[in-house]
């Protein structure tokens, strides 16, 4: 599919057909692009900072109504298990944003910025921005529980409630005494768009990998397919 083909796909997955098209184009464009244009143009980065609070809002508002008897901490690390960084990620490559985004040269061809998971979960959190500007809070809420929500199901049925680092530890220390050790494996892109690549490498000597923008992502990603590959709960 072309372009715009795939535009009117994603605003049918979306649920929402965009009052001011411009919107979902800026939700689309990396700075990396607008740098390189001639013409005077807003790349992704303030819908990046709207959608980031409608999305914390709509998650938070989500659990605190399913878990009426819970505290703030069991609350607050749900929602962050919800909206972390590769979460987004995988639902942004999920939609097909990664094609969609408007990358300068550079960054398309050498960065593979688009493949990156913080530009990934960025452009999500953008495209909620536009969509919440154009569409409204009910429409963007719809939008992002029909994401987001089967993710807070799956929390709450396998009772992860703390973080993938904190998790994996608990379990090394109750088995072995013994914590996992973390390593730097490889790191790629720019500065502003880095990749890190994390082994995991438990007591036993067996090693799991992780990917993210930023070591800690990509430490708690690691962490998070350790416990996945030993059948182990957060």
């Amino acid at each position: 599919m072309n372009r715009t083909d795939l535009l009117e796909a994603l605003q049918t997955t979306i649920g929402h057909r965009f009052k001011d098209p411009s919107l979902l184009e800026t939700a689309l464009t990396h700075r990396s692009f607008t740098n390189e244009s001639q013409d005077p143009m807003e790349d992704n980065e303030r819908l990046e900072f709207l959608g980031d609070a409608v999305v914390n809002l709509v998650v938070a508002d989500r659990t605190y109504a399913l878990e009426p008897d819970w505290d703030e901490g069991r609350l607050t690390r749900l929602k962050a298990l919800v909206v972390c960084g590769p979460a987004l990620a995988e639902k942004a490559s999920d939609l097909g944003l990664g094609e969609l985004l408007l990358l300068g040269r550079g960054a398309a061809r050498s960065d593979r910025v688009g493949q990156a998971s913080s530009a990934l979960s960025n452009v999500f959190e953008s495209v909620v921005g536009a969509v919440y500007l154009d569409g409204g809070f009910d429409t963007a809420q719809r939008f992002i529980l029909s994401q987001l929500d089967p993710a807070i199901q799956a929390c709450l049925e396998r009772g992860r409630l703390t973080d993938p680092k904190s998790s994996l530890q608990a379990a090394c220390l109750r088995e072995s005494h013994q914590t996992p050790v973390y390593q730097v494996v490889g790191r790629e892109g720019p500065d502003h768009a880095p990749q890190f690549t994390i082994r995991v490498v438990l007591p036993d000597g067996v090693g799991h990998e992780g990917t993210g923008g930023s070591r800690k992502e990509a430490e708690q990603a690691a962490a998070l397919n350790a416990l996945n590959a030993l059948g182990i709960g957060c």
